[in-house]
């Protein structure tokens, strides 16, 4: 937590562009077919890196603070919705603790406000409702105790969908 207190919106923003210039380098990769995912605090960086031109299609699990936060900056990460160009698919548990149902609401509202292509999928189901979800596929992954299997199987398949359109 004291690191996580720690971390700057326009440090992480470095971070998502050397990352997408480094990927740009690589012989298998489309400079038009980047994409991103990311989970709780992930969910909030991808969120993030969606604002950026060269990232095609994101997934965005939970990412708690995009309505109120952005890591120093004084303008919530919200507030930068209208700069996606790509598609979101945009997770949430509806027994989340961590991101008020109020919360994805107002991100939903804000993407359909600048009309992003997106889509919104809520489970009836715990925040980290994904976690460990590749287990049985790579058994050092920890099962996280708020898994959801169901759930988690569904929200895979859109994400595969999400790429599958999003990448091409």
């Amino acid at each position: 937590m004291e690191y996580y207190q720690q971390v700057k919106y326009w440090e992480i923003f470095s971070d998502i562009h050397a990352t997408i210039t480094y990927l740009k380098t690589l012989p298998n990769v489309k400079n038009d077919s980047i994409g991103c995912i990311g989970f709780c605090f992930g969910g909030h960086v991808a969120y993030m890196a969606a604002t950026l031109p060269d990232i095609k299609a994101t997934a965005s699990f939970y990412g708690g603070g995009i309505t109120t936060s952005s890591y120093g900056e004084e303008i919530p990460t919200l507030n930068r919705t209208k700069k996606i160009k790509g598609t979101i698919y945009a997770f949430f548990a509806t027994r989340d603790i961590f991101v008020s149902q109020e919360e994805n609401q107002k991100i939903e509202a804000e993407l359909q406000k600048h009309q992003i292509n997106h889509r919104v999928f809520r489970y009836d189901a715990v925040h980290g409702f994904f976690g460990g979800f590749f287990i049985d596929k790579y058994p050092f992954f920890a099962q996280h105790p708020s898994l959801n299997r169901e759930a988690a199987i569904d929200a895979w398949q859109k994400v595969l969908e999400l790429y599958n359109q999003g990448l091409r």
